[in-house]
């Protein structure tokens, strides 16, 4: 079973001409993992295009970092660098609860993640506490080499 898998992986990824992998945001793609758990707007226009060229790998850096979904609707109040290099804490207004190693984890997963299949490009929420280019999955990404688009 394990050959399987690996043939498989190598088809998707490795032969001449074939797509390659590209991280995107679950919500982009209408899975309801957002803050308050609902399904947010697909973008359809986005996704086919991206379809042409990748192999689409969703990833939501919240929830692989522990949060549950629905979950506090936190803000970030800086940047991703200022909570990696500053010590900036993200605390949900909820419940005053510091949710900051929640962020970071999942970041790192996410990066994890993205060197695993071999991604070098990821399509990510605008406005997300983790996801935005600036946010920390962002941030993270960006010093592991993966270049990050803002996606509105």
């Amino acid at each position: 079973m394990t050959n399987d898998v690996q043939v498989t992986q190598q088809m998707l990824f490795d032969g001449p001409g074939e797509r390659g992998p590209v991280l995107i945001s679950a919500c982009l793609l209408g899975i309801p993992c957002r803050w308050h758990g609902r399904r947010a707007k697909r973008r359809d226009k986005l996704i086919k295009r991206l379809k042409r060229k990748y192999v689409l790998v969703p990833v939501c850096p919240e929830q692989l970092g522990g949060m549950p979904t629905p979950r506090t609707s936190e803000m970030l109040n800086g940047t991703g660098a200022q909570v990696l290099d500053e010590g900036l804490r993200m605390i949900a207004p909820e419940t005053g609860e510091d949710v900051t190693q929640y962020h970071v984890r999942g970041a790192e997963y996410t990066l994890e993640i993205a060197q695993i299949v071999g991604a070098n490009r990821a399509y990510l929420k605008s406005g997300s506490p983790s996801c935005d280019r600036d946010a920390v999955a962002g941030e993270i990404l960006h010093r592991g080499g993966v270049r990050v688009i803002r996606v509105g």
